[in-house]
């Protein structure tokens, strides 16, 4: 089964503004009564503001709502299994104790540092408090209702927060073209003066000539032209993703030094490596330089009339540039090893079959109910 790019955000929760065609939170009922919920919000993480979200469903009918589907902690040697947590114990501490990390929901509206103090200080009844702050959740429905009321919550327009999950891509076939998404599963609050932070894990599988660096001189950039695998709900199936990565290195030496690095293919044809990135969105900021100063302050500059440091000062020091959004190579966090697969299993276009789709299947164990 195809391991998901995982991506980490600290910043702060902006809900969404309404309008006619975006919304935050949808619900939809269909006929035979399945309800999904989607909840979407921003975390802006310094100069980047990225949408992230999250999706479930269960029965309206909580008679229908039997288990809660999902996977044991793997102990005393054994793997994590799949297992069943009956819906009405769904959120007791007990039951949720049994459930491996990765599949527990949790927010948490109190940092670390504090709730380490009270515990030094045996504040029994302020501790008490602040694990009242953190919810864990095993049904995603629950996850978003209580989500929903934090994102909301004037009480937290000034905290930070670390924001994790994984990336969920999908493909449609009318419009030929894939999609992703940021699917959330864990919010922290984090320290105040926390540094922003926009990063993702990419399981990136490449093959020769994957590197363009046709525009490393010029423009200082270079482009990692690959593939991620994802599963794919609809056809119960891993395929493969196109996914394009950024190395912003004007020295050629480095460029061609990670080329040679990643490169590990031996007799196969694809390699695959655990990669970093920075994910940029948004509009980034720059130092002014004198040519970006109008012509009069440039030429008093020119004439010994005004100094250049002042200048650029008076000029605000720093602009931002034009918006971009791009996955940036950040380092190697495992490094390449080649694969079974081929250049035609990368390029194969996930076909789905033109029938109905039951809307409330078990959905790659994902916990569906």
């Amino acid at each position: 089964m195809a391991t998901k790019n995982s991506f980490t955000f600290i910043g702060k929760i902006v809900p969404i503004k309404d309008t006619d065609g975006f919304k935050g939170y949808t619900e939809t009922v269909y006929d035979s009564k399945w309800m999904t919920q989607k909840l979407r919000f921003n975390v802006v993480a310094g100069d980047n503001r990225h949408l992230v979200e999250i999706n479930a469903g269960r029965w309206q009918d909580d008679k229908k709502n039997s288990v809660v589907y999902t996977y044991s902690k793997a102990k005393d040697g054994k793997q994590s299994e799949p297992i069943q947590i009956p819906w009405d114990k769904r959120n007791e501490p007990s039951e949720i104790e049994k459930v491996a990390g990765y599949k527990v929901f949790t927010v948490d509206t109190d940092t670390y540092s504090n709730r380490k103090a009270l515990k030094d200080a045996e504040d029994t009844e302020g501790l008490a408090a602040s694990e009242k702050k953190r919810k864990h959740f095993l049904a995603g429905t629950d996850f978003i209702e209580w989500t929903r009321k934090v994102v909301n919550s004037d009480k937290i327009k000034d905290m930070v927060f670390k924001v994790q999950g994984s990336v969920e891509y999908s493909y449609n076939e009318k419009t030929g073209k894939y999609y992703s998404t940021y699917e959330v599963n864990k919010i922290y609050r984090a320290e105040d003066d926390s540094e922003p932070k926009s990063e993702m894990n990419v399981h990136f599988y490449f093959t020769e000539n994957f590197m363009d660096k046709e525009s490393v001189v010029e423009d200082g950039k270079a482009i990692l032209s690959g593939y991620t695998q994802f599963r794919d709900s609809k056809t119960k199936s891993d395929w493969f993703c196109p996914i394009a990565l950024v190395m912003r290195e004007s020295d050629i030496d480095v460029v061609d030094g990670t080329e040679e690095i990643l490169s590990d293919f031996g007799d196969n044809e694809v390699c695959k490596a655990l990669l970093s990135c920075k994910v940029i969105d948004g509009a980034q900021k720059t130092d002014i330089k004198v040519t970006d100063l109008d012509e009069k302050t440039q030429k008093a500059i020119k004439l010994g009339l005004m100094d250049e440091k002042q200048a650029i000062k008076n000029a605000g020091g720093q602009a931002y540039g034009p918006k971009i959004q791009e996955f940036r190579l950040g380092g190697i966090v495992k490094q390449s090893e080649p694969t079974v697969f081929t250049t035609e299993d990368l390029a194969v276009v996930p076909h789905i079959k033109e029938e109905e789709v039951d809307i409330f299947a078990d959905s790659d164990d994902e916990d569906d109910i």
